[in-house]
């Protein structure tokens, strides 16, 4: 059974006080990282520790997009009154840090779980340098490599704010999260061709989502974990028929403003009419956004950098492990704090697969008290919100 939490919300000058906080735990000229829940104004930390130690020097600011780097830092820097600092600014993407050298006063890693072997490559082989480096994200990256990265940087954890202490302080808003377990059908509509090889024809069976997963699986552990059979493997479970099945079902289940996460582009115009993705451009959000429309499904374009306001259910086909914080970020879209509003947040997740573990894994973050597992989704019409 879910327990919904009654949370007072945090006012502005609370708010204010917990970022000065973070703010007069940086020593000056001390690197790392900040470990910060989402919503608690990152930008407004680093600009504020930017006027406090008045960096006198080149600034570097690393992005995950574009337009966070060429138009929503800068306004950051306008919007906080620090605009006189914009000529010392440069902000790029995480992909422009490649090709980044020389010295800074201050490089900045926004949203660091973005940091792999490469682009990190001028920071680890000292062609770019600073006299600080501060790290941030509000989703913590599972990864070994990532954290290795961390250590060559010498960025160890500065401050800690995790997702379920901002619920508790009212910084986001509460939540509930419903895992609906879904079984792989087992009836043969599966059409499998391949090229038999004696005959050198073309031939094709039928088989099940089951028996699919089943062969994958024993593949994996007899002839060992290719990165192939991986693939192949994540795909059965994260296209599963079954389980878009049941999305759809408990989706049009519900009215309001709806907000669907999908596996691939195909699967999101599948779940909804209005799309955003990487083959679209952006009239369905603003739609979305604007509450012109009250269903959107989008991949992974939209789960970092926006707000949504008076989501009523975020659905999510398919949960990874967690391990660069894209399922977090995605769920954190919904977590904006409004008054008495509760977050409702739908995971799919295949019944006895590898998908269970991912699941598991992506919600460690997450109160277990909050958390509920309906192995039923037919009896949907029995239940009621509460």
């Amino acid at each position: 059974m879910l327990i919904a939490i009654k949370i007072d919300i945090m006012t502005a000058a609370e708010k204010s006080k917990l970022q000065k906080e973070v703010v007069d735990t940086l020593k000056s000229g001390q690197s790392g990282r900040l470990l910060l829940a989402p919503r608690s104004g990152k930008s407004k930390i680093i600009i504020d520790y930017i006027k406090k130690h008045k960096i006198d020097g080149p600034i570097l600011w690393v992005t995950p997009t574009s337009k966070l780097a060429n138009e929503d830092i800068p306004a950051e820097f306008v919007r906080w009154k620090a605009k006189k600092y914009l000529d010392q600014l440069v902000s790029v993407t995480w992909r422009g840090l490649e090709k980044a050298q020389g010295h800074r006063a201050l490089i900045v890693l926004d949203e660091d779980q973005h940091i792999t072997e490469k682009n990190s490559a001028p920071l680890v082989q000292e062609i770019l340098t600073a006299d600080v480096i501060l790290s941030m994200t509000g989703t913590e990256s599972k990864s070994k490599d990532k954290k290795e990265l961390y250590d060559k940087l010498g960025l160890k954890p500065l401050y800690k704010l995790s997702i379920n202490k901002a619920v508790d302080i009212g910084l986001l808003a509460n939540y509930r999260v419903k895992v609906v377990m879904v079984p792989l059908d087992e009836r043969k509509d599966i059409e499998v061709k391949y090229v038999d090889k004696v005959t050198k024809t073309e031939k094709s069976f039928m088989t099940s989502e089951l028996k699919q997963y089943e062969y994958l699986t024993r593949q994996l552990e007899t002839r060992g974990k290719t990165k192939h059979a991986l693939l192949q493997r994540r795909r059965i479970i994260g296209n599963s028929q079954s389980k878009v099945n049941a999305a759809k079902y408990i989706i049009n289940s519900f009215e309001g403003k709806r907000l669907v996460f999908a596996t691939d582009r195909i699967q999101a115009e599948t779940l909804s009419p209005y799309t955003y993705h990487g083959n679209t451009c952006d009239n369905d959000l603003k739609k979305f956004i604007s509450g012109e429309i009250t269903k959107i499904a989008m991949v992974n374009k939209g789960g970092t950098g926006y707000t949504y306001t008076e989501i009523d259910h975020l659905f999510m086909i398919q949960a990874d492990s967690d391990r660069n914080g894209l399922t977090t970020q995605k769920i954190a879209r919904t977590l904006l704090e409004q008054g008495e509003y509760v977050a409702n947040i739908w995971i799919f997740c295949l019944k006895d697969t590898q998908d269970e573990l991912w699941v598991e894994s992506a919600l460690s973050n997450f109160d277990s008290n909050k958390i509920e597992y309906i192995n039923d989704y037919k009896t949907l019409e029995l239940w009621t919100e509460n």
